[in-house]
C-alpha cells in the first residue's frame, strides 16, 4: 500500500458511519460495554474500539479489492517482530484511540468544543448507523448507539484540535530551502539485458557506442534547433528512434529520485541551457536542458510541503508529550478477545437505490457542512499519528473511506457478508 492523501477525518467518519452498514461475524466474547480504556473520568469502551476497528478492516479489505490484490489470509501474515498484520493493525487502532482521547482531553486549553448543533448531527449519524445494520450485524460489533456517538466525538475533537495545535509553527521558508529547478532530458537505457532465464547480458562495447551515438544525435539537432531553449525535445528524439522520448521534471537539493551524474551536469546550467555533452550516468546517457532554475511554481509546492511536514511534526510530538503526562488504563485483558482474522469479516456494502441513498445522507450532510473548514486543515491529521505501519493502515482506510462516502452519495448503504 502506497501512502496517498491521508483524509480520514471526524466527518469524514462520521459520513461514512450514517450511510453505511457493516454486515460480518465477530467474537461472541466480546463485551462492548467493558472499558478499553480508562484515563481519569474519560472512557472508551471496548465497543467504541471495535467499532474503529471494523471500519478499519471493511474500508482496507475494499481497498485492497479496489486495487485487485487478494485479501486472502491477509491478516495473519507476518508483519515482522513475531506480529501478525491483524496485530499491528489492533495496535494501531488502539494507538489512534489514544491520541483522540487525550485531544478530547485538552480541548478546553484551546478553547475546543463540540457545539449543540454538531452533537445533534453526531446522534442523527449514530442512530443512522444503527438503523443501517441487523441486530445480528450489531451484536457481533458489541456497539451501541453511545458507542457510535462516542467514536464520532473523538474523531470530531480531532479534526478540530489540528489547526489550534499546529497554529504557532513557523509558516516561513525561503526559497534557498526549498528551491526546486526544471529541467528537460532524454534518456537513453545502457543497463543489462534481460533473458529469458532470469539471467542479464551486458551490453558490448558496439551496442553501448550505438546508444551514445543516438544520444549524441539529439543533442546535436537540439543545438542546431533555431531556439534549442523552446525546442521540442521529445519530438527531436523520437526523430532519432521512435523508442526514445524526452520528459520534464523538478528536483531539489533533497532529490534522491533522479541520476546523480544528470543532476549534477544541470545544476552548472542556466535558464534555457543545453548540456554540452552526452551525460554518463548510472545504466543510461543523458541529453538535459536546464528550463528553470528556480521554478516558481513547483518551489511554491515544495514550501507547501514543507510547512506541513513542520506541522505534522509539532503535532506528532505534542501528542507524544501529551500522553507521556496523561495517565491511561489499557484493558489488555478485553482488547485480546477482540480478534482480527479472515473468519471475521466486516464489509460495506454499496448501495440499492439513488433516492435511498439521498434519504440516508441527509443525516450527515450538515455535520460536514458545519466542519467543513476544519476538515481541510485537517485533511493529514490521523494518517501521521504512528509509525509507518499504523501511517500505511490509516491511509488505506482514508483513501478507501473516500471512496466510501463519494460512492454512497449515489447509492444507499446496505449490508454484505463474506462467508
Amino acid at each position: 500500500m502506497n501512502k496517498a492523501a491521508k483524509k480520514i477525518t471526524g466527518v469524514l467518519l462520521a459520513g461514512a458511519l450514517g450511510t453505511a452498514s457493516l454486515a460480518g461475524c465477530g467474537s461472541s466474547q466480546v463485551d462492548g460495554t467493558q472499558p478499553l480504556l480508562t484515563s481519569g473520568e474519560d472512557t472508551v469502551t471496548v465497543g467504541t474500539g471495535n467499532l474503529m476497528l471494523r471500519m478499519n478492516q471493511a474500508t482496507m479489505l475494499s481497498y485492497y479489492s479496489m486495487m485487485g490484490a487478494s485479501t486472502s489470509g491477509i491478516w495473519s501474515q507476518d508483519a515482522g517482530e513475531g506480529e501478525t498484520y491483524g496485530d499491528t493493525t489492533k495496535a494501531n487502532v488502539l494507538d489512534e484511540l489514544e491520541n483522540m482521547l487525550v485531544q478530547k482531553q485538552h480541548a478546553a486549553d484551546y478553547d475546543v468544543t463540540i457545539s449543540e448543533e454538531e452533537q445533534s448531527k453526531i446522534e442523527e449519524a449514530a442512530q443512522a448507523f444503527m438503523d443501517a445494520n441487523t441486530e445480528e450485524t450489531i451484536q457481533s460489533l458489541a456497539v451501541s448507539q453511545s458507542d457510535v456517538e462516542s467514536l464520532l466525538e473523538l474523531y470530531t475533537y480531532q479534526t478540530k484540535m489540528y489547526d489550534p495545535m499546529v497554529a504557532d509553527v513557523d509558516t516561513n521558508v525561503e526559497d534557498s530551502e526549498a528551491a526546486q529547478s526544471r529541467i528537460t532530458y532524454c534518456r537513453i537505457d545502457i543497463s543489462d539485458t534481460q533473458n529469458d532465464d532470469g539471467t542479464t547480458t551486458p551490453l558490448t562495447d558496439e551496442e553501448k557506442q550505438a546508444k551514445k551515438d543516438q544520444a549524441q544525435a539529439i543533442l546535436d539537432q537540439l543545438q542546431a534547433s533555431a531556439d534549442p531553449a523552446s525546442a521540442d525535445m521529445d519530438a527531436i528524439a523520437q526523430g532519432v528512434s521512435e523508442d526514445l522520448s524526452a520528459v520534464d521534471n523538478t528536483f531539489g537539493d533533497d532529490d534522491t529520485l533522479l541520476d546523480d551524474k544528470l543532476k549534477e551536469a544541470a545544476r552548472t546550467l542556466q535558464d534555457g541551457q543545453v548540456y554540452g555533452e552526452v551525460v554518463e550516468g548510472e545504466n543510461a546517457y543523458f541529453v538535459v536542458r536546464m528550463d528553470s532554475v528556480l521554478d516558481r511554481e513547483a518551489t511554491d509546492q515544495q514550501k507547501e510541503s514543507i510547512v506541513s511536514d513542520r506541522q505534522q511534526e509539532a503535532y506528532n510530538d505534542l501528542l507524544s508529550q501529551w500522553k507521556d503526562e496523561t495517565d491511561i488504563t489499557v484493558n489488555d485483558k478485553e482488547w485480546e478477545k477482540v480478534t482480527l482474522t479472515d473468519t471475521e469479516q466486516f464489509t460495506i456494502k454499496q448501495a440499492e437505490t439513488e433516492e435511498s441513498a439521498e434519504d440516508s445522507t441527509d443525516s450527515t450532510a450538515d455535520t460536514a457542512d458545519s466542519t467543513e473548514e476544519d476538515t481541510e486543515s485537517a485533511e493529514d491529521t490521523a494518517g501521521d499519528t504512528t509509525e509507518d505501519t499504523a501511517e500505511e493502515s490509516a491511509d488505506s482506510t482514508a483513501d478507501t473511506s473516500d471512496n466510501t462516502s463519494t460512492e454512497t452519495e449515489q447509492d444507499t448503504a446496505g449490508t454484505q457478508s463474506q462467508e
